[in-house]
């Protein structure tokens, strides 16, 4: 992070490890609280935003790395226990993208603390989708909040564009948040981290992932559901989509892997695969060729073809690529 004015930010300690931050209200609340109290505004706010790109950075890569090749070990936390990811639209001709976050804590803590504001306050939420987006995308991706829930609007929107487009239309917003973040630095620090880490095991929202496990796992708005029967499956996913609420996944890989489908249980999963459609989700299927021919689904469906995978590590690459758009 460069320094926008370095007597301003001078005696703020900015702690190494903020996983607290990103997991715990009260962490978050106390980080944003020694940051406005240690330099005020606007200075806090270029400074809050800039950690959350940091960890967004962090988290990203991390998926893109256990992802974007053959699955090997558990994968760590890939994203933050609090609400802080917007859901992103489609991608625009401009390469940018908007969203919305509904409930964020974020704007909950400011309103508690400091009360309505006249501006979008939730700088590391921001900064954190920066990071996030801009891992998974390839590409620099600043994150503008236009309207936030402590101003007294129904969620929070963002717009998302790559960083020099946002330069480029002589942006004076973007121009002074740069001045707090050097996105190259943060990156290769990251990456080092992410060297540095790479064999250690660490905790994630829902467990880290086994192949032989029948557990049913959630990364962010992917799930992985083990096919254990379709009673079984159809059980799980009814308490998951009711634990965490509509929109919160966005696809589900169905691993077949070794299971016998006979004509009955063919119709349970046709039903399982409805279920998931009529909850708006993209379904992946793992398991034999004969998945990828419409020929098994009967006349009178009027479900979509799923995706299929040959592998449970293709299936969770295609997936966590499909969530960013769907």
């Amino acid at each position: 992070m460069s320094r926008a004015r370095d007597e301003d930010m001078d005696g703020v300690e900015v702690p190494l490890e903020l996983r607290g931050a990103f997991e715990n209200p009260d962490e978050l609340a106390r980080l944003r609280r020694n940051a406005f109290e240690g330099v005020g505004r606007p200075y806090a706010d270029g400074i809050l935003y800039g950690i959350g790109l940091s960890r967004g950075l962090l988290d990203g890569l991390l998926v893109a790395r256990r992802f974007g090749a053959a699955l090997g070990g558990a994968p760590r936390q890939s994203g933050p226990g609090l609400p802080m990811v917007f859901r992103p639209g489609r991608i625009r001709a401009d390469r940018g993208f908007g969203g919305e976050l509904q409930d964020s804590v974020e704007a909950a803590i400011h309103l508690r603390e400091l009360g309505p504001d006249p501006d979008p306050v939730c700088h590391v939420s921001a900064g954190y989708g920066s990071g996030w987006y801009s891992a998974l995308l390839g590409e620099f991706q600043l994150v503008r909040e236009l309207a936030c829930s402590a101003q007294g609007a129904h969620a929070c929107s963002f717009d998302a564009r790559p960083a020099a487009a946002w330069l480029d239309a002589g942006d004076a917003w973007a121009a002074t948040r740069l001045a707090y973040l050097d996105y190259d630095a943060m990156r290769s620090a990251a990456l080092e981290r992410l060297a540095q880490d790479v064999d250690e095991s660490e905790g994630s929202m829902m467990g880290a992932f086994d192949p032989l496990s029948p557990a049913v796992h959630v990364w962010g708005p992917v799930m992985i559901l083990p096919y254990s029967g379709a009673a079984d499956s159809l059980e799980a996913v009814e308490t998951i989509l009711g634990d965490l609420g509509p929109g919160a996944l966005r696809v589900a890989v169905l691993d077949l892997t070794g299971a016998r489908i006979g004509p009955l249980e063919a119709t349970g999963l046709l039903r399982l695969l409805e279920v998931l459609e009529a909850n708006k989700l993209e379904s992946i299927v793992v398991g034999p060729p004969w998945l990828a021919d419409p020929a098994w689904l009967p006349r009178s469906a009027t479900l979509s073809l799923p995706l299929r995978a040959a592998e449970i590590s293709e299936g969770i690459r295609l997936a966590f690529q499909l969530a960013r758009f769907v």
